[in-house]
């Protein structure tokens, strides 16, 4: 019997679909790099690339290049060489990037595109879906693949959830194809899409999926495929975070147990507590005198806080709350959407589950199931009901 059986009563329309109308899929994806640093130089040293700028079009076996952003073009120092243009191309080729906020070198392979906007360089890298796909898998679920203890688990397990970590990321980024338009590339490498952490070093995940899935709705169209760390045995709806979410039905709600256990109770973030003094609160949100700070709630989780100060009672959305305490203390310092307060002379206990929103697939919870012996396809349908499965070449 499946671990799944033991779930009277759900049906779960999911389905390989092979329909005309699904979107089609990309052969590679674009990638805005850096995004954190805004450089305005970058030291490349390119490995079998071709490099064309100005007119120039050579294949190099090594390069040392010098780039600086000046307004709109970009000064290119190549050795005893030094120019400008508008642009510069690198295709096919690996590379060592360092700049000035941090020398540690970060490595690259695809097609880079370097261009200046106002001063500030701008890195698109091109590369192949399926590359991209497993370095978001090293990114967003590699530590994941190597728990501490390995005894008493199914011998197919890495194999399952590479499937299910892989289908995550391949869907989650083909929905977001074009998300950055206005900047000329599809993705960020930044959480705000997924992190992408560039080339992948040997080892980092040594089984690649047997099979590539992208998940859909009826209609053929690419599902957001959200996932967290640990949703502390509460997943709720989309629609808890974002009020006119559409389709919230393919996204799991409720508990996340079998059998009465929580599936992700061994997570390390499987529940937390913090102290936050009422002067850090009041910085944070940029208010004076608070008094009384009152989480309120949909599906267990909050969705804003109530809180008296010197000009009376106000309300602040979780998610506005939770970016202002993050910015202000540290993004660990409230690890969840799921806790409880209590007030005390000098601040305010927070007492909390999980690690994440707690929309989508659970990653503790999931891999919990393929240590299990859970199939791949059977740890989607749980997490996504009524969605379809779609295998792919």
């Amino acid at each position: 019997m499946s671990h799944l059986s033991k779930f009277s009563g759900l049906v779960f329309l999911f389905l390989f679909s092979t329909s005309l109308i699904a979107d089609p899929i990309p052969n590679k994806i674009k990638i805005g790099i850096l995004s954190k640093y805004s450089p305005d130089s970058v030291h490349i040293i390119a490995k079998n690339s071709r490099i064309q700028y100005s007119g120039k079009n050579s294949l190099e076996k090594d390069k040392t290049i010098l780039i600086r952003a000046e307004e709109d073009q970009i000064r290119i120092i190549d050795g005893a060489k030094n120019s400008r243009s508008e642009h510069i191309l690198f295709s096919s080729g690996e590379y060592e990037l360092e700049i000035p906020k941090d020398q540690t070198p970060k490595k690259y392979s695809g097609d880079l595109e370097i261009t200046s906007s106002k001063g500030k360089l701008k890195l698109i890298l091109t590369v192949p879906l399926e590359e991209y796909v497993g370095i978001g898998m090293a990114s967003e679920f590699g530590d994941l693949f190597y728990p501490k203890e390995e005894k008493n688990l199914n011998q197919n397990w890495k194999k399952e959830y590479a499937i299910v970590a892989s289908s995550m990321i391949r869907s989650y980024a083909l929905a977001n194809l074009g998300r950055h338009s206005k900047e000329s590339h599809d993705l960020c490498d930044l959480t705000h899409c997924l992190q992408f952490s560039g080339k992948l070093k040997k080892g980092n995940i040594n089984f690649p999926p047997s099979k590539k899935i992208i998940l859909q709705d009826r209609n053929g169209k690419v599902l957001e495929t959200f996932f967290h760390s640990t949703c502390g045995g509460n997943l709720s709806s989309p629609s808890v975070l974002w009020k006119n979410f559409k389709n919230p039905q393919y996204y799991r709600s409720g508990s996340d147990t079998n059998g009465g256990d929580i599936q992700c109770k061994n997570s390390p973030y499987f529940s937390w507590e913090t102290f936050i003094s009422k002067e850090e609160i009041e910085s944070a949100l940029e208010v004076k005198q608070l008094t009384e700070l009152e989480p309120k709630y949909s599906e267990s989780r909050v969705i804003s806080l109530e809180y008296k100060d010197y000009s009376g009672k106000k309300n602040i959305q979780a998610s506005e709350f939770l970016s202002k305490i993050g910015k202000k203390l540290g993004w660990n310092k409230t690890k969840s959407n799921d806790f409880k307060i209590e007030t005390s002379a000098r601040g305010f206990y927070f007492k909390g589950k999980g690690f994440g929103h707690g929309i989508g697939l659970c990653q503790y919870g999931a891999r919990e199931m393929a240590f299990r012996g859970t199939k791949s396809e059977e740890i989607l349908r749980f997490y996504f009901p009524s969605a379809e499965l779609r295998k792919i070449q």
